[in-house]
């Protein structure tokens, strides 16, 4: 069995618990329910794409990793929905993370990261019709990460990450990888299911986008 094939078998049962923490698919979702979710992933997507740029870097130029990174995206859109650079830096960030000590656990780490641009499709299609044109909650910059590209550019992480498995030829290897991506998908969704209250930024006060907010929005 390739590696590929593995993850996607040896990962699923850790894929289907961190899907289902995620709640942008409910048909009840606001705006500031929206917001949240994203402030969430960018708790998490910025520390641990701190972590992977060590470790992935050995694979460049053939990763392409500056066309990868996500945290740019998820502060496009939550500029959008009211934040500036103070609020951004506020925002909590996800601890523990996974356990990256080498270049197989980042590969599984960015398996996990990678992999999510291809059900961000699914969610970008359901939030621009839950949404609608008038609602002011942004471009939904995260979920179109790649835009036509989408395929392409995890073809070409594949093809990275069954050549890195080939050049070391050990089991050893491979088991690091899945346990990687175990361990991202598992630390993901510990921190999307955090008891948190509502959010307020320090000085008390909702960002603008979460003022008036509170009705459902109607409609994966």
């Amino acid at each position: 069995m390739d590696l590929l094939r593995r993850l996607k078998t040896e990962t699923r049962s850790h894929h289907e618990r961190t899907e289902g923490a995620v709640r942008l698919m409910d048909a009840h979702l606001t705006p500031a329910d929206y917001q949240r979710q994203l402030e969430s992933f960018h708790g998490f997507y910025l520390p641990v794409e701190a972590l992977l740029a060590g470790p992935l870097s050995a694979l460049e130029p053939a990763l392409n990793l500056p066309a990868r990174w996500k945290t740019p995206l998820l502060e496009q859109d939550l500029r959008a929905l009211g934040h500036d650079a103070g609020s951004l830096a506020r925002l909590p960030r996800a601890s523990p993370l996974p356990s990256l000590p080498g270049l197989p656990e980042a590969l599984g780490c960015a398996y996990v990261l990678e992999g999510s641009t291809l059900g961000g499709q699914l969610i970008l299609r359901h939030l621009t019709r839950h949404f609608g044109p008038d609602a002011r909650v942004g471009s939904f910059a995260f979920f179109r990460a790649y835009g036509e590209e989408v395929g392409p550019m995890w073809r070409s992480f594949g093809a990275v990450l069954t050549q890195a498995s080939e050049r070391a030829a050990s089991s050893s290897f491979d088991a690091a990888v899945v346990q990687g991506a175990r361990d991202t998908f598992d630390g993901f969704a510990a921190w999307l299911t955090r008891d948190a209250g509502p959010l307020q930024d320090t000085a008390g006060t909702p960002p603008r986008s979460m003022k008036n907010t509170t009705t459902p929005v109607t409609d994966t």
